[in-house]
């Protein structure tokens, strides 16, 4: 017979409601009235009375282990402490089984276009209820029942979650650096990216990292982004000799946790795959940027997120976060695929979400922690403004580069003066001639990035009209912005910010560079210098986005075969180009030694073997007619075995 210590009683609810009870699903009616579900379902919360009456019940205890009900010390040998992410995890035996925290109901969204919704909304509205009562929020959140649970279904599931638990044991994915190493890192990445996505509730993830209980999928995230952007002198500092061997690692880790479906947080997972989406492979890779991000808005999706005003939230604090976290996706969406030529993923007439308003981004709970940093009112205002942008853009790609226009989209005309409208609205901190502090810099200056691409984007097709042929004068205005972003650009790495850049930085400063590059093909005497050192400037901005990004040396590599040899070596970078020569030859000397397959399991991994193959770049980037008819040369020149020597020096 087992041990008295060891028997569980069998726990269950002590009341449910009526329409909890008539659907047997968990019901918190106890800690609420009206209870969860019945807020959901707009239902009468109304508990019965026992048929068994009112009178003391003494139960037996049941030895039983649903997976559900393991705690985590369960898992732990005798005298093992729980596992904790500020330890290194030699010094720990597990980590707690993940498990839908009690009370929560799980939930599915079903739209409006969903038959079960209507049948719902009739019910609603049945005669004993009458139809005054029918809901100002359409319910598009359902219950989904609990299962029956059975001893032979708990234990095959505990066992299932003790071996997957041992694999990703195994193969590392619980391996945490230092503690020393791990703060270096956190602080990297609340400094440099939770500014501009605001993903996390910071004091949330404080408490979590700090009593041991934080998700090993997201911590794995956040360290792969903070050694993406720590400085060099922070890196320096890591047991890491390579960064981009230690950002596989930490990427690999995560990528084998979700892979084993460890998680079974769904918000939590969307956080994780939002941040992994900043992986940038080779040109060949499945998993690159838009498969995770694709992950992750088909998840917010399915929870809802995309007709959020609909939706009725347990806490303040839940719907802010939500709002953020659409947000982020919406605005990381809109500059991939206007980077890549793609369609998105989100389409605005499929969702129903308010803007941003500084109200979602202001934090309740202050974190008094250097490693957590502080909110400033740069932060505030950054993500709003961002997400405002990322309206517009959608509005000037499908004005301009869309195959089928259609007859409803704004003119040319009415887009310029949204971007007008947008800078005259601007909050004074948000200003380009905020420079109050280095932070205040770095988004001022990511803002308005952002702010002069979208003009680039909007009259490129003017400017790159060759100059023999009629056109509008207001080509000019793509220079101009382009000209006002290498200014920035300038700035920014006055203070060695560059480098700390998101990804989207990359595009504006692409973007930017082709407009010089033109503009200096087209142009002689001290014009043409300009140009050359404007572009320059840029070769160098995207110089320092290499650190962090892994710059996709096939996009440049394009760049450069469609320029003549003359123009190629004008824009060398002489300063920069042996050292950085040298430091491309350390990385490929070094690479990475871990690799995680589908299986869980791990292997070496060679990153050379996408720029091995040339012949495969091609249809990749999106050159527009207009490109190849003023930069493009003869086949012969453009492959020019020169242009791809000089490529590699700088880059």
């Amino acid at each position: 017979m087992a041990d008295e210590a060891t028997r569980h009683v069998r726990t269950r609810a002590k009341k449910a409601c009526i329409p909890c009870n008539r659907r047997r699903i968990r019901c918190n009616v106890l800690q609420m009235q009206p209870c969860q579900n019945c807020v959901a379902m707009n239902a009468h919360c109304e508990v019965g009375v026992s048929r068994r009456g009112k009178y003391p019940r003494h139960k037996a205890a049941r030895q039983r282990t649903p997976a559900s009900d393991v705690s985590p010390s369960s898992l732990h040998d005798d005298g093992a402490s729980i596992a904790s992410p500020v330890q290194s995890f030699k010094d720990h035996q597990s980590v707690p089984i993940p498990a839908h925290p009690a009370g929560v109901v799980q939930t599915v969204f079903l739209g409006e276009s969903s038959p079960l919704t209507c049948m719902i909304d009739e019910g609603r509205r049945s005669p004993d209820r009458g139809y005054t009562h029918a809901l100002q929020k359409t319910r598009l959140h359902y219950p989904i029942p609990a299962r029956l649970e059975t001893t032979a279904r708990d234990e095959s599931i505990h066992a299932y979650k003790l071996k997957t638990e041992e694999n990703l044991q195994r193969d590392g994915a619980f391996s945490y650096p230092p503690i020393d190493t791990q703060k270096t890192l956190l602080e990297a990445y609340f400094t440099w990216f939770h500014p501009c996505f605001l993903i996390l509730d910071r004091a949330s993830v404080y408490k979590s990292y700090t009593d041991g209980s934080i998700s090993p999928l997201l911590l794995q995230s956040m360290l792969f982004i903070g050694v993406s952007l720590c400085t060099d002198t922070a890196f320096a500092s890591t047991e890491f000799p390579v960064r981009y061997s230690a950002k596989f690692l930490f990427y690999s880790r995560a990528k084998a946790i979700y892979d084993a479906d460890w998680e079974t947080n769904k918000v939590i997972k969307l956080q994780s795959m939002f941040m992994l989406s900043f992986w940038r492979g080779g040109p060949s890779e499945e998993r690159d940027t838009r498969f995770w991000l694709g992950i992750g808005i088909s998840l917010a999706q399915k929870r809802g997120m995309h007709m959020m005003s609909k939706l009725s939230f347990t806490s303040p604090a839940e719907e802010k976060l939500w709002k953020r976290i659409w947000w982020a996706l919406y605005i990381r969406d809109q500059q991939s695929s206007a980077a890549l030529g793609l369609p998105p993923r989100i389409r605005d007439e499929d969702c129903d979400v308010a803007m941003l308003e500084p109200e979602d981004i202001q934090e309740d709970e202050a974190v008094d922690d250097r490693i957590f940093g502080v909110q400033t009112v740069e932060h505030v205002y950054y993500p709003v403004e961002m997400a405002k942008l990322a309206r517009i853009l959608r509005a000037i790609v499908s004005n301009q580069y869309l195959p089928n226009q259609s007859t409803s989209a704004p003119s040319r005309a009415t887009l310029h003066q949204q971007l007008q409208s947008w800078e005259s609205n601007l909050p004074s901190t948000m200003k380009l001639d905020n420079k109050s502090t280095p932070g205040a810099i770095f988004l001022v200056g990511l803002l308005h990035m952002t702010y002069n691409n979208l003009y680039i984007l909007l009259y490129r097709s003017l400017f790159l009209q060759p100059p023999s042929t009629p056109h509008e004068d207001n080509g000019h205005i793509a220079l101009e912005a382009a000209t006002k972003s290498t200014r920035i650009i300038e700035d920014m790495l006055s203070y060695n910010l560059v480098q700390h850049g998101p990804t989207h930085l990359i595009t504006h400063a692409f973007s930017t560079l082709c407009i010089h590059t033109i503009n200096c093909c087209r142009t002689t005497g001290t014009s043409r210098k300009l140009a050359e050192h404007r572009a320059r400037l840029c070769l160098l901005g995207l110089q320092e986005l290499q650190k962090s990004w892994d710059l996709e040396n096939w996009v440049l590599d394009l760049f450069f075969r469609c320029l003549d040899d003359g123009t190629a070596r004008n824009l060398r970078l002489q300063d920069a180009s042996a050292e950085v020569g040298q430091e491309n030859a350390d990385e490929e000397n070094v690479m990475p030694d871990v690799r995680t397959g589908q299986d869980g399991s791990v292997d070496v991994h060679n990153v050379t073997g996408d720029l091995a193959a040339p012949q495969d770049w091609y249809g990749l980037f999106n050159f527009t007619d207009d490109y190849t008819d003023v930069l493009a040369s003869s086949q012969p020149d453009a492959l020019n075995l020169q242009n791809l020597e000089f490529l590699y020096r700088f880059l």
